[in-house]
């Protein structure tokens, strides 16, 4: 076999961010909502009798940001709520092997928002960090 420099120079197959995250089969969370590049999976849960909102992002969106969180915007029909995440400190890791990222984000909730969220349709959610807005839709129940 001779050698070749087009072999060298020939682009490689590079499988695209949706492909990706289509593969992910992520066992420890609730697929709610995606948009083209991205999926999040949310759940209520609780903790020492107090709930929260744990989420996941998974797909190509990273960030780092220090001492300002972010928020978490549900969008009802007539109106919406916003959350602050639990944490200031919000930072992406990539997923090994890959060049998809995973953000996990806890917010703030009280009971009130609990019942709000399981019980009125959410047309999309968003969320807000430093100076981007990540919209969501969420998933057919």
């Amino acid at each position: 076999m001779a050698f070749s420099f087009f072999n060298l120079l020939k682009p490689k197959n590079k499988i695209g961010i949706s492909e990706i995250i289509s593969e992910i089969d992520f066992k420890d969370g609730t697929k709610y909502a995606e948009n083209s590049s991205n999926k999040v999976y949310l759940d209520i849960e609780e903790l020492g009798g107090f709930p929260y909102i744990k989420t996941i992002i998974i797909g190509d969106f990273s960030t780092k940001i220090k001492r300002i969180g972010c928020t978490l915007t549900f969008v009802f029909d007539k109106d919406s709520l916003v959350l602050s995440s639990d944490n200031t400190d919000v930072e992406s890791n990539q997923i090994k092997n890959t060049i998809a990222n995973h953000t996990e984000i806890d917010f703030e909730l009280t009971e009130e928002e609990a019942v709000k969220i399981k019980t009125e349709q959410v047309l999309e959610i968003q969320y807000t960090f430093k100076d981007k807005i990540l919209v969501f839709t969420p998933l057919a129940n």
